[in-house]
C-alpha cells in the first residue's frame, strides 16, 4: 500500500505542521469542498504560504492518495489540539453541497464551481438538497487508506459510521468523519455509503 501512495507530487514544507510525533487514535475524514485540485491551490496560498492547518492526505477523485506529511505529526486542521495530535486527517476531492443555479442551467458550489449533472446526489439534510457523489474509485482508496493507517498506526479497525453529530467523537478511537465532531460541518456528505464502507472494513452494519 505504501507504495501506491505519493508523498512527493503535493508535499508541504517544513513550516506547515508540527514536528512532534504523537501516538495516533483516529482517522477524520473529510471533503475539500471545492473541485479537484482547486483545494490543494487554495491551501498552497493561504497565510502567505505558512498555513498550518493542512490535512494529512487527499484523495482524489480518481482514487489517487496524496501524502502531504509524515503522518506521525501533526498540524491545526481540526483547530483542536488535542484531537490533531492524536489524528490522521483524510480529504476526499468532493464539492459537498451544491445547488442549482437557473439562470446558468447548472449545479454550482459555494464559490461557483460547476459539478456536472452525473455527479449530483439528492438528498435532503441540513438545509440543502443536492451534493457532489463519491466516486466509487475514490471509495476503494479510502478504504485501503483506512485499512492501512490503521494497522500500521494501531488505530483501532472501528467506525462511527455516520455523519452526524455525536458528543463523544473527540474521544472514539477509530475513525471518524469531520461532521462528527459538530452539527456546522457536513462532511462527509450524505452520498458517502457508511454501509458499504463498514461491510468493507469488516463490521456488521445494523
Amino acid at each position: 500500500m505504501s507504495q501506491m501512495i505519493d508523498k512527493k507530487t503535493y508535499k508541504i514544507g517544513d513550516k506547515n505542521f508540527y514536528h512532534t510525533k504523537h501516538k495516533k487514535r483516529q482517522i477524520i475524514l473529510a471533503g475539500s469542498l471545492r473541485n479537484g485540485n482547486n483545494y490543494y491551490v487554495h491551501q498552497k496560498n493561504k497565510k502567505m504560504g505558512k498555513a498550518k492547518d493542512w490535512n494529512t492526505f487527499t484523495i482524489t477523485r480518481e482514487g489517487v492518495i496524496h501524502q502531504h506529511f509524515d503522518p506521525a505529526c501533526y498540524t491545526d486542521f481540526m483547530g483542536i489540539k488535542e484531537v490533531d495530535k492524536h489524528s490522521i486527517s483524510v480529504v476526499l476531492e468532493n464539492m459537498g453541497m451544491v445547488f442549482y443555479d437557473f439562470e446558468s442551467n447548472q449545479y454550482l458550489n459555494w464559490i461557483h464551481e460547476e459539478c456536472g449533472e452525473d455527479d449530483i446526489y439528492e438528498q435532503n439534510w441540513k438545509n440543502s438538497r443536492y451534493w457532489e457523489v463519491y466516486p466509487e474509485t475514490q471509495f476503494l482508496a479510502t478504504v485501503e487508506l483506512c485499512e492501512y493507517l490503521c494497522k500500521k498506526y494501531r488505530i483501532p479497525l472501528d467506525s462511527l459510521g455516520f455523519n452526524a453529530y455525536h458528543e463523544d467523537t473527540a474521544r472514539f478511537e477509530g475513525i471518524v468523519c469531520r461532521s462528527n465532531f459538530d452539527s456546522d460541518y457536513n462532511d462527509l456528505n450524505p452520498s458517502f455509503s457508511f454501509k458499504a464502507f463498514l461491510n468493507e472494513i469488516g463490521i456488521d452494519y445494523e
